[in-house]
This record gives structure tokens, C-alpha cells and sequence, in this order.
């Protein structure tokens, strides 16, 4: 006996909850990412206004921790671990030079820290962030990325995973 063409087969909704736990996976992993990444950002402008040092020193010593917890948290995976990982890195040297550029608006105007930011904006924000940038420093978060790739790479290439 034939079945009828709008019936549906028993392997699909098999897959629909591997699909989703898939889906749900990938967004909580992006999640911890980006958790891991602004907060490795916020530790180094924090430490190199302490230390009255640039934020890309901090950002080159942070740069291994990151890539472990990256690791760790199990967010690296073997295809894309290195990229990922350099990415993670120049994405925390970025908003650690814009929490280092709010700082010094909010030093020079001041406001506090929220205020200083509400008040000069994303704009005055990325000019002060640029006056602090230059080939050394670009190089240091090259550096960094470089640095960050390899280990994440090796990491992953063993088959460890938490």
C-alpha cells in the first residue's frame, strides 16, 4: 500500500532536535566568545591605565590566556580554532583601546565614564581611540593575533577538548 505524498517520513523530526541542539550550541558558544573576548578587552584597558602602559602590551600578555579559555570554554573548533582565535584577540585590543580613549575623554572633560561616552559619542570616541594607535602598536595586535592562532591551532589539532 502506498502512503500518501503529504505524510512525513520518521527520520525527520529526528533531526529537528539535532538541528536545534546544534543551533543552540553555535549561538551559546558565540555567546562565550564574545563574553571571554570584551572581558579580556576590559582587563587590559583596565590594567594598562593602572600600569600607565599602552593597551596593546596588554593585549600581547593576554593574548595566550585568551586563546586557553577560548579553548577551555570550548569555544575553538579544529576548522576554524586559529582564525577564531586572532579575531577574539583584535577584537579585545579594539575595545580596549576605546575604554582607554573613553577614559582619557572622561580625564579630560570631567564627566564621569558613562557621561563622557554619552556625551563625545562613537565618533570622538574612535578619533581619540586613533590618536593612540600607531605602526608599533599595530604591530604588537598583529603580533598578538599571530600568537593566538598558533596556539589555538596546536590546541585543537591535538584533539583535546574539554
Amino acid at each position: 500500500m502506498d502512503e500518501p505524498a503529504h505524510s512525513k517520513s520518521p527520520v525527520e523530526p529526528a533531526r529537528r532536535p539535532a538541528a536545534i541542539a546544534r543551533v543552540a550550541g553555535g549561538l551559546v558558544s558565540i555567546f562565550g566568545w564574545l563574553m571571554c573576548t570584551l572581558a579580556t578587552g576590559a582587563l587590559a584597558a583596565f590594567a594598562a591605565l593602572v600600569l600607565g602602559i599602552r593597551p596593546s602590551w596588554m593585549i600581547l600578555a593576554l593574548a595566550l590566556p585568551l586563546a586557553l579559555v577560548l579553548h577551555l570554554s570550548g569555544c575553538l573548533y579544529a576548522r576554524w580554532a586559529g582564525a577564531v582565535a586572532a579575531l577574539a584577540v583584535l577584537l579585545a585590543g579594539f575595545y580596549a583601546i576605546c575604554l582607554v580613549a573613553i577614559a582619557r575623554i572622561a580625564a579630560t572633560t570631567g564627566f564621569p565614564f558613562g557621561l563622557a561616552f554619552r556625551t563625545g559619542g562613537i565618533g570622538l570616541t574612535l578619533q581619540v581611540a586613533e590618536l593612540g594607535l600607531d605602526a608599533g602598536a599595530v604591530l604588537v595586535y598583529a603580533g598578538a593575533a599571530t600568537i593566538a592562532a598558533i596556539l589555538a591551532t596546536r590546541l585543537t589539532s591535538r584533539g583535546d577538548r574539554p
